[in-house]
């Protein structure tokens, strides 16, 4: 009798540990956004939208510079550019005399100067362009790579490699996961992206589209083909409409989900917004100077009424302030 009272009195307890086993709480798929309603309509699109989205037709497309990964005070490509305008310097001083050798030089010692982002707009493309003329891509893909693992963040004291946001590769996996098939659409160039991206990201070439510099074949019978740069870059490059045209020719569908951060991300969202299959945009916001920094969401012309056009089209603004718990890697 008294083992049948025991094991009255314990059943509930087992009975709870049981259940408890059998109904784990389920993991937070975006744990490094906090709870906020972009979070929320992030998941409720994933969850409840894409099942009415045939698989071959789940894209997801997203900006680099500015959106997954820092672009301030300098972006990678530009990074990359300073440092091969400057050893060209070193070999000859008196490119100095050519301006965009000297805003090369001088944002070598301060990446940010700001005395440098007022006059140098003509002259970022030539920079650019000119950078690695004469290198082969392979070349100056394998030399960038190198460079930004050792190169920093003067800011935040990490290293430039480091600088892609945890909370947008998360995104990234989590749309993976649910049968997405995801790019990086920048408007850098192809080998820069080529360089940085697939380490961070895990995606190889094909799923990497950007702007692309002219090259010259140089067929060596018994070798790789090499391809030698070129100081000049094809039309249209990959910003504004420039990300629609390069979508449709290299994918030839148009998503149904679409990430960026600037006005000149606006070609993709439109496009995104044509799907007649349920279709989301998201433009991430840099308002947090305590983590990171502080710049409207435009490069040169601005666009002061960026929020009206985002309200009417139903684009989602996302507050780096408010919906990343964490901006960079830990070191």
């Amino acid at each position: 009798m008294k083992k049948m009272k025991l094991l009255l009195l314990f059943f509930p307890l087992l009975a709870g540990v049981y259940l408890t086993s059998c109904n784990p709480v389920q993991e937070d798929p975006l744990s490094l956004w906090n709870d906020t309603s972009i979070k929320a309509k992030i998941i409720q699109f994933v969850q409840k939208d894409a099942p009415q989205i045939p698989k071959r037709d789940r894209i997801a497309v997203f900006d680099m510079d500015g959106t997954i990964a820092c672009e301030a005070p300098l972006w990678f490509e530009m990074y990359s550019a300073v440092q091969g305008l400057n050893m060209q310097v070193q070999k000859d001083s008196a490119l100095l005399k050519i301006p965009m050798y000297r805003y090369a030089s001088e944002l070598n010692k301060n990446p940010d100067d700001s005395a440098v982002f007022k006059v140098w707009g003509p002259s970022i493309q030539p920079m650019i362009a000119n950078a690695y003329k004469g290198w082969s891509n392979e070349d100056y893909i394998r030399f960038t790579r190198n460079y930004m693992d050792t190169a920093m963040n003067r800011t935040y004291h990490v290293p430039l490699i480091k600088t892609f946001y945890p909370p947008m590769l998360q995104l990234i996996s989590y749309l993976k996961k649910n049968g997405f098939d995801v790019y990086i659409v920048s408007g850098s160039l192809q080998g820069l992206i080529w360089s940085v991206a697939p380490q961070a990201t895990g995606f190889d070439r094909s799923h990497l589209i950007g702007t692309r510099q002219a090259m010259t074949p140089e067929y060596v019978y018994g070798k790789e083909t090499k391809f030698i740069l070129k100081p000049e870059i094809f039309t249209p490059s990959n910003n504004g409409d420039g990300k629609a045209i390069d979508i449709y020719t290299q994918l030839g569908k148009t998503p149904v989900f679409a990430f960026g951060n600037t006005t000149g991300d606006w070609g993709m969202f439109r496009m995104t917004s044509t799907n007649t299959l349920p279709n989301i945009c998201f433009m991430l916001n840099h308002d947090d100077g305590a983590r990171e920094y502080v710049y409207k969401p435009w490069h040169g012309r601005g666009m002061p009424g960026w929020q009206d056009t985002m309200a009417v089209h139903h684009w989602n603004i996302v507050s780096m302030k408010k919906n990343f718990k964490v901006v960079f890697e830990k070191k």
